[in-house]
């Protein structure tokens, strides 16, 4: 079968990177084009890149020389821009016919640009014929956003969920390439990520919501930046209208995970799930793990964590690519 050419927007940073390095060996898709700023035009991958990725950049990309963005002919890209060179270019890509998956922030809350998450709310791609421009726009979440969302997936879908309180512990390749100084954040927690907060507040219930209406419960969240090189930990604490048990907790996400096993792993021992000892370089799952009862029995908590590059940007925008290749196939 032959596969489907990808452009690549913002691929020498950290999440273009992982985009590269999961479609190397993708079934359906591959990397056709990269794409950069007038500096580096006609510049090859390999002259530019500064390479983070634990495999070798794929000899196919190596030798691919950056084009404009008006030099595009692959029928979908994959954007890793940042959000304020992203408000501009996605746009013009999309007016040109090319669909736009995107990792920015620019328009995910844009009410005829669905916020994907696969698992939950697939039919929210409903909303694309609302554009008017030819080419579509498709945004995945923010990375502590997805992890959070994925966690009270389960318990929304069969409780009254009344408000959720969010506590996250971001690592510092969340920041990008050259991200923070060391200084910085070594031995340190910075409480605070600007603008992370309500991402994640807003997010979250459009994602659970309806095509026209976000989801009904309340949100406290607060972003913590935290010297770990890869994944995001969000500690969350639920509160539903009713009585609850951990024994219906676990028996739920149990449930969730054997429907989508490519999407949840669950812990049940007292330390875990933990970035260096649970994920791996691919990883799309969202771990779960210390499912309690607070004193009040209305009350759970739990850890969600997953890898903020994979399942919290470039994975993501992979499985919305293959999520939105299938519906236009429809």
């Amino acid at each position: 079968m032959n596969k489907i050419p990808v452009a690549i927007l913002g691929s020498t940073g950290v999440v273009g990177q992982k985009m590269i390095a999961m479609l190397s060996d993708h079934p359906h898709f591959y990397v056709a084009e990269i794409v950069a700023s007038d500096k580096n035009l006609n510049k090859s991958y390999g002259e530019v890149s500064t390479w983070f990725e634990r495999t070798k950049i794929p000899s196919s990309v190596f030798q691919m020389r950056f084009k404009s963005t008006s030099e595009i002919t692959s029928p979908y890209a994959l954007s890793a821009l940042p959000s304020e060179v992203a408000a501009e270019i996605e746009p013009n890509l999309a007016s040109k016919g090319i669909h736009v998956i995107s990792n920015a922030s620019t328009f995910r809350m844009n009410k005829y640009v669905p916020l994907l998450i696969p698992e939950i709310n697939p039919s929210h791609l409903e909303i694309v014929a609302q554009q008017k421009t030819t080419g579509k726009m498709v945004t995945n979440p923010n990375c502590s956003t997805v992890f959070l969302a994925m966690a009270i997936f389960p318990l929304y879908a069969t409780y009254k969920i009344k408000h959720i309180t969010a506590v996250t512990l971001q690592a510092i390749s969340g920041a990008g390439y050259p991200g923070l100084p060391s200084l910085d954040i070594l031995g340190d927690c910075i409480p605070n990520i600007l603008g992370e907060e309500e991402k994640i507040q807003n997010e979250v219930k459009k994602i659970l919501g309806s095509t026209s209406l976000p989801a009904t419960f309340t949100t406290t969240v607060n972003v913590n930046r935290i010297p770990v090189k890869h994944g995001h930990t969000v500690i969350a604490n639920v509160h539903f209208t009713e009585n609850i048990s951990k024994q219906e907790i676990e028996k739920l996400f149990i449930t969730y995970a054997e429907k989508f096993p490519q999407a949840y792993q669950l812990h049940f021992d007292n330390f875990s799930p933990r970035p260096t000892r649970d994920l791996t370089d691919f990883d799309n799952r969202t771990h779960i793990g210390r499912i309690r009862v607070s004193e009040d029995p209305r009350q759970i908590s739990l850890v969600a964590m997953g890898h903020n590059l994979v399942r919290g940007a470039a994975g993501a925008a992979i499985l919305n690519l293959e999520l939105f290749h299938k519906y236009l196939g429809k």
